[in-house]
């Protein structure tokens, strides 16, 4: 009697190789056109790309983001954080790197394709929340995502290292997702290989080989003292595919000659948030512009701020490589970050052979249908508070 096994291995035999349709296939990137972003805002225009005659496959392309993320006192001095502050999973983005994004527009050819509508990382988290799978999950240490897992949210009816009383929070110790994405960003001396307290990871490698390879490390940590604050920067290098932005980008085929020039506005924003050794009991957010949404979440773990004294903490997030929140940038220690100084676009081009290429441009008029949203913001409305607002809708 034959096997599964067999019946499997004798169709694979008999299959017909594909010929390849692709002579060469390479990645190119091109910077774009920023180099200090403390206003916020990336410029990337396709004209390089579209001009070397190859075909685009903006399906696939991705940005490369550099971002730092620094972690302080609220002024220079100790301020009653603890001094050493080890808390390598303390900060962490909310659902993924999306969060950095707070709008966008796209230009192509000249002409408009996308408008700015803020707040477009809620949606883009809603599709990557309903659109990701486990079969799709090596890809989600370079995006920066992992579900949060509800049930492990932590809520109790006292104060404790949950959270204020009557209130959920997220915990490392018992969000699994929360959990996951603290491992994105390596610890040099405080990650043990095999669990063993003198098997770290510097003993391996150190934060300037993490540095040269572009991995997403704790690049700065000081002690603080009595006079000064502590230290801790983040520096996080961070892929964001196109088709995660927008839908358009979902739908074009591989193509030429298409020259884009897509305007990014960054979610740059800044924290304070005050601990009383227990919890958190306040926080206040500043955007450096278009009032965006905070990209970052703190914990309340166990080796992160529960039991440290009282106090208040700043963190903030920018891109590129240089902090520029006027009240850290002066404390001894800031540093720039290691992973790079420019936004890139990278892009998948691919020549094919002679035949297909003449077959598939001969071919190559097709309708490009694709979903667009926009967004109405009813501001200031309170809790519980009745409101009548018209929205007015054009097709």
């Amino acid at each position: 009697m034959s096997s599964v096994s067999d019946q499997i291995q004798l169709m694979k035999s008999q299959e017909k190789p594909y010929n390849s349709v692709f002579n060469k296939r390479e990645w190119l990137y091109i910077n774009d056109t920023t180099t200090q972003y403390d206003q916020g805002t990336s410029i990337i225009e396709t004209t390089s790309l579209s001009n070397n005659s190859k075909f685009l496959d903006y399906n696939s392309a991705y940005l490369s983001v550099p971002l730092l993320i620094t972690l302080t006192s609220n002024t220079a001095t100790q301020e009653g954080i603890s001094t050493a502050m080890p808390y390598m999973k303390s900060v962490s983005f909310k659902q993924s790197f999306l969060s950095m994004i707070n709008s966008i527009t796209v230009d192509l050819n000249g002409q408009s394709m996308i408008q700015q509508n803020q707040l477009i990382d809620i949606y883009n988290h809603f599709r990557l929340l309903t659109s990701e799978s486990w079969t799709t999950q090596n890809r989600w240490s370079s995006i920066g995502f992992y579900p949060d897992v509800v049930e492990y949210a932590g809520y109790d009816t006292a104060n404790s290292k949950f959270g204020p009383a009557n209130t959920t929070s997220n915990n490392g110790g018992l969000n699994k997702g929360l959990t996951e994405k603290f491992k994105y960003v390596l610890d040099d001396t405080g990650t043990m290989l095999t669990g063993v307290a003198t098997s770290t990871l510097s003993t391996l490698m150190t934060k300037e080989s993490l540095a040269l390879l572009y991995a997403s490390h704790l690049s700065t940590k000081v002690v603080g003292d009595a006079t000064h604050s502590p230290v801790l920067q983040y520096s996080v290098k961070a892929s964001i595919y196109l088709k995660d932005i927008h839908p358009l980008f979902e739908v074009i085929p591989i193509s030429k000659s298409l020259n884009f020039k897509i305007q990014i506005f960054w979610n740059n924003a800044v924290v304070t948030a005050t601990h009383n050794a227990l919890s958190w009991t306040g926080q206040t957010s500043q955007y450096r512009a278009y009032n965006g949404t905070l990209p970052l979440m703190l914990n309340n773990i166990t080796d992160g701020f529960n039991g440290a004294p009282t106090g208040t903490l700043r963190a903030s997030v920018y891109v590129g490589d240089t902090c520029h929140d006027a009240t850290q940038k002066g404390f001894t220690g800031v540093t720039t970050g290691a992973v790079g100084k420019q936004v890139e676009l990278h892009v998948q081009a691919v020549q094919m052979i002679h035949d297909m290429e003449t077959s598939y441009v001969l071919n190559h008029v097709r309708d490009v249908s694709y979903h667009d949203y926009y967004q109405f913001t009813l501001k200031n409305i309170g809790g519980g508070d009745s409101f009548n607002h018209l929205v007015s809708i054009y097709c």
